[in-house]
């Protein structure tokens, strides 16, 4: 289960443009040598950023300081930073006006859905509101007459007041990052489906006809998003996730979108979240994933390092607490080891991804969640000295969330959000007798109790804690939240509290509620520290010694600017 995004402390930087080194594709003819660019360094401080666009002369970023997300002006020939006024305490940055006198805004509820869009002058002090619309995510059109919008499913197109409103598109998933063409004629847009863990390109004409998925027979076209138009309109620029080398990289399309993709970088970094800067070049943001797993010691407010020098996430250990499993960052394989980071094997290889790995309980066993190009994530056994892996049970459906029972005669698991069909299913292990946990319909994300009476559920919704009771063969509504507000949920060992990360309500705190009871207490507030954000949100788990755990960022992120070479 995801929280809202996590916030970074961020200190004001000096930028100096040199060049970075790491080789570019120029999109040379198949069989011809390939010539190659260079990607000029912009920024160099080392911390989290989001998003990068700019108006032509400055740069506009997005990034955490101070504890909250700001947007940063950047002038790339000075180094000169200022921050962009907002009326918020946090703010995401959309779009440049065509007219490069507006900023695109929304301000960061946590657990907010539908946003309010904002104009932020960058000349004068005026912030007017844009109307009553609400969207996730929002582009002007190319005159600044029109606003493309995302709610929910569904892409709009408004007036520039938030006015007029017109549906174009419904699809499957969530759609992200819509832009229109700069002759305004098609709308370009992202989509994530949960359910698949993927991400595609997707066109629909401005009238609302000709709605199709781009690159749909390219091998990496489950992997793709986040595409712009150079500012021309003859090339379309958008980023691929590899399973292997496990890295992001950019690609160029013709702007029709006929013809073959052509790479543009190719390691040893990521490269992502491109933005147009003329029709040679684009601004990207440089990504290295390294995250570190610590240990919160909440009486001091300070983190201890586990597995120090391993960059992993999703640590589980054995039911002795001898051994643990966890997932290494950036390449997704699933290792096991001594819980002091000793002996250590590797259990799973590329292409395959594994995630949140869970011991059986005579650790003989590891069940996984296992992600693999193009296909519906599954969970997997594996056994502790690794092998073949197998298939809890075949299935097209998203499978996440496995637990154990206590005897390990049976296991239970969820589906993603987004899966057609939400339930709960049960597995004898060894009649291999698959069965659905009566009622269970339209929830996710179970949790068993370690004495294996009760398991504790979501609505689809988020907002409601389900509870199903084995002795009563019957489920209650447990207690409300806000939505997103229960995350990464763990029973206590007595099976008498269900304890939650929350990064909605106020500030982010670990809270537990008592079976019998409908309200949650707080335990404690967890405060410096800059987690990362995985496939599926924000990890936290429990050690054996009731500590918990999380997964702290330790990622460079810079704003880059590549010659693409188009006008060749």
């Amino acid at each position: 289960m995801k929280g809202s995004q996590g916030l970074w402390c961020l200190m004001l930087v000096c930028l100096v443009i040199v060049c970075a080194g790491f080789w570019l594709h120029d999109g040379a003819a198949a069989g011809a040598p390939p010539s190659f660019a260079t990607a000029n360094q912009i920024t160099h401080d080392g911390l989290a950023k989001t998003a990068v666009l700019s108006d032509g002369s400055a740069l506009y970023v997005a990034e955490e300081k101070d504890g909250h997300q700001v947007i940063s002006k950047i002038d790339p020939n000075s180094g000169k930073v200022s921050t962009i006024a907002t009326p918020f305490a946090d703010a995401r940055a959309m779009d440049v006006s065509p007219d490069h006198k507006s900023l695109l805004t929304s301000p960061i509820h946590a657990g907010a859905k539908n946003r309010e869009l904002w104009t932020i002058s960058l000349d004068k002090a005026g912030r007017p509101r844009k109307g009553e619309l609400l969207a996730d995510d929002a582009a002007w059109s190319p005159n600044g007459g029109q606003l493309v919008s995302v709610k929910g499913n569904e892409i709009w197109i408004t007036s520039a007041k938030g006015k007029d409103e017109k549906q174009v598109a419904t699809v499957k998933g969530r759609p992200f990052s819509p832009r229109f063409s700069p002759d305004g004629q098609r709308i370009r847009f992202s989509v994530s489906d949960m359910e698949t863990a993927s991400t595609s390109l997707w066109e629909v004409a401005a009238d609302g006809s000709k709605l199709h998925e781009l690159l749909g027979g390219w091998d990496e076209a489950h992997t793709v998003c986040c595409g712009v138009w150079s500012a021309d309109g003859r090339a379309y620029i958008f980023q691929a996730t590899h399973s292997w080398p496990p890295i992001t990289t950019l690609w160029m399309l013709p702007g029709s979108g006929d013809g073959e993709p052509k790479q543009l970088t190719d390691g040893p970094m990521s490269f992502g979240n491109p933005w147009p800067a003329d029709n040679d070049k684009i601004w990207a943001l440089g990504v290295k994933p390294t995250v570190e797993l610590v240990k919160y010691d909440g009486a001091h407010e300070s983190f201890e390092k586990l597995l120090a020098g391993i960059s992993a996430t999703d640590l589980d250990y054995s039911p002795d607490g001898n051994w643990v499993s966890y997932v290494t960052i950036p390449d997704g394989t699933l290792w096991r080891s001594r819980a002091d980071g000793s002996e250590r094997l590797q259990l799973t290889y590329a292409p395959e991804r594994a995630a949140l790995p869970k011991w059986g309980p005579d650790s003989k066993k590891i069940a996984y969640v296992s992600v693999q190009p193009g296909q519906a994530t599954r969970i997997m056994l594996m056994g502790v000295e690794g092998g073949k892996s197998v298939p809890l049970h075949a299935e097209n459906r998203g499978q996440i969330d496995v637990n154990w029972s206590g005897d390990g005669q049976r296991m239970m698991f969820g589906y993603v959000v987004g899966a057609e069909k939400l339930s709960i299913s049960l597995l004898d292990v060894k009649a291999k007798k698959i069965t659905t946990l009566p009622g269970s319909e339209g929830l996710f994300s179970p949790r068993w109790s370690p004495d294996g009476r009760y398991v504790a559920a979501l609505s689809r919704d988020s907002t409601k804690v389900m509870l199903f009771d084995f002795e009563t063969k019957k489920w209650s509504t447990w207690f409300t939240e806000a939505a997103g507000s229960v995350s990464y949920p763990v029973w206590s060992k007595d099976s008498k509290y269900l304890y939650f990360d929350d990064m909605v309500t106020d500030e982010e705190a670990i809270r537990r509620v008592k079976v019998g009871e409908d309200h949650a207490e707080g335990l404690c507030v967890i405060r410096h520290i800059e987690r990362y954000m995985g496939p599926y949100g924000f990890w936290a788990g429990q050690a054996p010694d009731g500590s918990w755990m999380f997964v702290r960022d330790r990622s460079t992120q810079e704003v880059y600017s590549l010659n693409l070479g188009v006008s060749k």
